[in-house]
């Protein structure tokens, strides 16, 4: 998983441009769309159309995802009815950890909370040992 990230301090003021996360103290993380091209995610907006993505019937291709390499690790959501949601430390130290059950809001809520730096909140989740198989 190759994906970059870099801090962005400081806080927004009332009429500035929130497009970073839409919210302060966003974090500039990669994401992977279904096709395997990635970019630098910069909006809830564009998690949302990431996760839109899930809907088209793609077996090859099951899953999109967002990666936070300051904290060390990505967040992965799948197509299915299975709501199966991956987090993967990229120093494969805790190992793979999923979640099920997850719908399109809940993944979105995820995925903003890993752009957002929020590694403490997304970490205090109720993870599951494994990939979910």
């Amino acid at each position: 998983m190759l994906a970059f990230c870099v801090r962005v301090e400081g806080s927004l003021s009332m009429g500035e441009d929130r497009s970073m996360a839409d919210a302060p103290r966003a974090r500039h993380c990669s994401i992977q769309h279904r096709s395997g091209s990635g970019e630098v995610a910069s909006s809830i907006d564009q998690l949302a159309g990431l996760l839109n993505e899930l809907d088209a019937d793609d077996p090859e291709h099951p899953d999109v995802w967002i990666s936070d390499n300051d904290a060390g690790y990505g967040v992965s959501a799948f197509a299915g009815s299975r709501g199966l949601v991956i987090w993967e430390d990229h120093d494969e130290v805790r190992g793979p950890l999923h979640m099920v059950g997850y719908s399109r809001a809940k993944m979105l809520d995820l995925f903003t909370m890993v752009l957002q730096g929020r590694a403490a909140e997304v970490d205090s989740l109720p993870w599951i040992p494994g990939y979910g198989n």
